[in-house]
């Protein structure tokens, strides 16, 4: 019918799996990363599975936000990334750590950027106190960019939760 509906949600996501195959379909964390069009997402992603004739073999799962804690991960951009703080039982799922080189980095900082609300520059209250935490802490914010999700997104490292189908 062509109207943005959940149920043609589901039928296009049923739809390209079948027609693609995967053996591996990435996507948010269920359990860990709480934002809303996140979760919606994932949920989607099962109930096409559902839906679907095809199963991928595996998950890779991955948080870009925890509950309670926007500043994860810590550290500076482009440098390594560590396990959440564990907050709640999780499966137990393996982990997988792909190694990104300074070209790929740079590619998903771009990559990123063509989401119009990381390029805007943030207040000055914002500016002020990065300052201020330069000067006391010598934090450092990424080459590409001043929104705080570039420092957080762009990694030496990506990091999934493997989930077995």
């Amino acid at each position: 019918t062509g109207l943005p509906t959940w149920q043609n949600l589901l039928a296009d996501l049923a739809a390209c799996l079948m027609h693609f195959k995967p053996d591996v379909l990435v996507m948010p964390h269920p359990e860990i990363d709480p934002h809303a069009d996140h979760i919606a997402t994932t949920q989607a992603l099962f109930q096409a599975l559902e839906q679907s004739d095809w199963r991928p073999k595996r998950l890779f799962l991955y948080a870009n936000h925890l509950h309670d804690n926007d500043r994860w991960p810590m550290g500076h951009a482009n440098t390594g990334v560590a396990l959440p703080p564990a907050m709640i039982e999780l499966p137990a799922d393996e982990l997988f750590s792909y190694v990104l080189s300074e070209q790929q980095q740079l590619d998903k900082a771009m990559a990123l950027l063509m989401q119009h609300d990381l390029q805007s520059p943030p207040p000055f209250k914002k500016r002020l106190r990065r300052m201020i935490q330069q000067l006391l802490t010598g934090r450092r914010w990424p080459k590409t960019g001043e929104n705080e999700f570039l420092r957080k997104a762009v990694r030496r490292h990506e990091l999934f939760w493997v989930r077995e189908l």
